[in-house]
Formats: C-alpha cells, sequence, structure tokens
C-alpha cells in the first residue's frame, strides 16, 4: 500500500536588487562588522504588486527546528516599491526568500561585507517536489528537510512499502534536500525546482553522503 504525504505551507515570493536606492541601504549595518543586506521585490506582467511581500534571511546551513545566533534568522516586509532591509546581519552566508501568494523565489547571499545587495528578479510561480522514498529499516523514523527554508517533513517509523513525500510552494531554483536516517545518519540532494512544475526524486538513487547545502548556479 502506498501513503501520501502533502505539505501545503503559505506560498512566499522574493526578488532582490543590485541597483536598489542608495538611501535603503545608507550606513554599515553595525558598528560590530556585521552586514546590511538589503533587495528590492519587481514587478512583472504576472505580479504587479510588490508592496506587503515577506521575505526570510536565514542561514544556508540551517534547517527546520534547529536555533541560530543572533539576527541570522529575521524577516521583514518589503515596502511601496518592493524594497526590503535587513540590518546587522552576522557573517555567514544565507538563504533569502521572499514568499507571497502562488509566486516567489530564493537566493543566495553572503554577508561578507557592510553593505550587500542581492540581483533584482521578478516573482515566479511555485514549484513542486515529489521524493519517493522505499520505507527501509534505514529510514524509518527519519525526516526530510530543506536548507536554509522552513520546510521538513517526517518519515513514518513504521511500515513496508513506497511512500511518496510532497512538497509544494518551493521557490524556484536549486535547493538541497536533507534526507534523515533514524540513525541520524543522512545524505544531502541537490534538486532543482522550476516555475510552476513538479520535479520528482528518487531516495534509492541518491548516493547517500552529507554533502551539505549547495548555493545557487554561477
Amino acid at each position: 500500500m502506498r501513503n501520501f504525504f502533502s505539505t501545503g505551507l503559505p506560498a512566499l515570493c522574493l526578488v532582490l536588487c543590485l541597483g536598489c536606492d542608495t538611501q535603503q541601504v545608507a550606513g554599515t549595518g553595525s558598528q560590530t562588522g556585521n552586514s546590511v543586506v538589503a533587495g528590492r521585490v519587481l514587478p512583472s506582467d504576472s505580479v504587479k504588486t510588490v508592496a506587503g511581500v515577506r521575505v526570510y534571511l536565514r542561514p544556508i546551513a540551517w534547517t527546520t527546528g534547529q536555533a541560530a545566533v543572533g539576527g541570522a534568522l529575521d524577516s521583514t516586509w518589503t515596502d511601496s516599491l518592493g524594497n526590503f532591509r535587513f540590518t546587522d546581519v552576522p557573517l555567514d552566508t544565507y538563504r533569502v526568500e521572499a514568499r507571497g501568494s502562488g509566486y516567489g523565489w530564493s537566493h543566495t547571499v553572503r554577508a561578507d561585507a557592510p553593505q550587500v545587495q542581492v540581483p533584482a528578479d521578478s516573482l515566479q510561480p511555485w514549484g513542486r517536489l515529489v521524493v519517493e522514498i522505499d520505507l527501509s529499516d534505514t529510514v524509518l523514523g527519519g525526516r526530510l528537510e530543506f536548507y536554509g527554508l522552513n520546510r521538513a517533513q517526517p518519515i513514518p517509523d513504521s511500515g513496508s512499502s513506497d511512500i511518496y513525500v510532497e512538497f509544494d510552494s518551493l521557490p524556484v531554483g536549486l535547493q538541497t534536500l536533507r534526507i534523515w536516517a533514524h540513525d541520524s545518519t543522512y545524505c544531502d540532494a541537490p534538486v532543482r525546482i522550476g516555475p510552476d512544475s513538479t520535479t520528482k526524486m528518487d531516495y534509492e538513487t541518491l548516493d547517500g553522503r552529507p554533502k551539505g547545502p549547495r548555493e545557487d548556479d554561477e
């Protein structure tokens, strides 16, 4: 018998800017060497309203349930022009994600300078991932979670058939899925999420090694 798991977490959207108004990022972030990370959500033919978009900042190596240093996990809203700004961001590499109704994406950004900006872009329709898992002794009681995104799903602790774990409303681009086994061993699988489409992954085809999160393609 096959089981089906799905997530319906709220959709969210993002776009960041290379050419933001300098008044939006004035200052040096903090007196401790931390950064200002700023960007802008751009309008498009599909998404014209860019005000009030929720934007999230998370360390790229973070997964749901973990703690983070102060200022490393944060969220804000875009202004009437789609601009957003995070201040006093500790040195690290981050996944910045914006989410709105039906649209969104994420980007990697390195907070390694007083002022950091992310390329501007328009919001894109969410993607979807379906992971096929054979319920073997190795994975029973484990979980699936994305690096840098607040998305996770448990794996049942009993059963003997294949299951399909579904993640809806994922931001477009290269993401990394961490698959934990019940004994705390795990593997990390990069996966490309396309706009308004479904990507499929078979756990049996993965090489079973923890390689850490992948950053955006250059």
